[in-house]
């Protein structure tokens, strides 16, 4: 396919690629009134243009996923908090995009301090009402415009599924590595474009009237989902993305699944985490394909 240029309204905004800065990108699909592209040198995927800040905020105003949250995602919190306590025993933790606190619950309770930065003002409220996780209701944008944060320092740094909401991703990692600790750990978990492209095309050849599930909101291929994703990193991606970003990874692999109501999308995900897991030991560790990927980050 041929590089192309996309007409966009007046309010959006045209972003090189987050990764590299590369300029020159492929159309890949039209989704929801926005486009996804793939930039034509590391072949990432991201939303060009760009919704203006006021849209986005107007959509996170009316956007709370935190029932799922509330309810069923015990596995997921301890999963990702064993993986942390390889690497640190304790200290100051801080979760952008904390939710409704569940994470940082599970997280106090292996004995750290916790803080989160959560945009929604029921997601917060609900941390510190019923929790006592010190919230700020914000973006980490404001966090750390405002100061609020009052020259903490942070021993571990989680975004869980939240980078890809980023409008501007490389800008709050640079700020977020100013606030980690030397010696601190950042911790991103973001779907797996790779394997979710996978799936839309094979659907596509198959001749699927919607091959990614655009026509609906409830659907598996998380990793697609404009305009709450901006952008859809896959295992080389996400990164070389942090490698630009400052920082040096020391693990990656294929993420713990995060269950929800759907019977059907439980069993879609444990299957897929299965044959992920046997992909990544068959192949010595080398092959990281799944629902989605998790890397550890310290600075470099």
């Amino acid at each position: 396919m041929a590089t192309q240029r996309i007409s966009f309204a007046p309010q959006q905004e045209i972003v090189s690629c987050h990764v590299c800065s590369g300029q020159e990108y492929t159309a890949y699909l039209d989704a929801r009134g926005y486009t996804i592209v793939r930039c034509d040198d590391c072949g990432l995927l991201y939303v060009n243009p760009q919704p203006d800040s006021e849209e986005l905020e107007k959509v996170y105003s009316e956007y709370d996923s935190g029932e799922q949250w509330r309810r069923g995602e015990e596995h997921f919190n301890r999963s990702i908090r064993g993986t942390i306590t390889r690497f640190k025993k304790g200290g100051v933790a801080m979760d952008v995009g904390s939710g409704s606190g569940n994470f940082l619950r599970c997280l106090r309770a292996a004995g750290f301090q916790v803080f989160g930065v959560e945009p929604s003002q029921s997601g917060s409220e609900y941390a510190q009402s019923t929790h006592g996780i010190e919230t700020f209701n914000g973006t980490i944008e404001s966090f750390i415009a405002s100061g609020a944060g009052g020259g903490r320092r942070f021993d571990v740094i989680t975004l869980l599924n939240v980078l890809e909401h980023l409008k501007r991703p490389a800008a709050v990692l640079d700020q977020l590595r100013q606030v980690l600790h030397e010696t601190g750990i950042l911790v991103i978990v973001v779907p797996d474009a790779h394997l979710h492209a996978l799936v839309g095309e094979t659907r596509r050849r198959l001749g699927f009237k919607d091959p990614f599930w655009m026509d609906t909101f409830r659907h598996p291929l998380v990793a697609f989902d404009p305009p709450h994703h901006l952008c859809s990193f896959e295992p080389s991606t996400i990164s070389e993305f942090v490698v630009r970003c400052g920082f040096k990874p020391i693990y990656i692999r294929n993420a713990p699944v995060v269950f929800n109501d759907d019977s059907w999308k439980n069993a879609a995900k444990l299957f897929l985490r299965a044959f992920s897991e046997s992909l990544y030991w068959a192949t010595f560790r080398r092959v990281i394909l799944g629902y989605s990927t998790l890397i550890v980050c310290q600075k470099a």
